[in-house]
């Protein structure tokens, strides 16, 4: 599943985006609330106030990024969610295809 995750602002204005592939856990994984309820075929939009259980779940797929691409989208979708997380005028946006 590869997902184009964005962070933005109300607008869509804001330009951080990255490609990601083989993270983000199935929705059988019932551990990762969060995670699995990424919609892989459509838009799935998180806030400030959910940024907080989104950084813990992220950190616990961490070993799932294995190849050098991986590793680069996952820390910078924690760096995008941490500030998404300071931020309320800003959302971390994840587009699948």
């Amino acid at each position: 599943m590869s997902l184009v995750v964005k962070l933005e602002d109300d607008l869509g204005e804001r330009s951080d985006w990255i490609m990601l592939h083989g993270v983000i856990p199935p929705r059988e994984e019932r551990d990762y609330p969060f995670l699995r309820s990424i919609d892989p075929y459509g838009k799935t939009v998180f806030n400030h106030l959910q940024m907080e259980t989104f950084l813990e779940e992220w950190e616990r797929v961490r070993g799932r990024a294995h190849d050098e691409s991986q590793v680069e989208a996952w820390q910078k979708i924690k760096e995008m969610a941490q500030i998404c997380q300071q931020d309320r005028d800003l959302y971390l946006r994840f587009v699948g295809n």
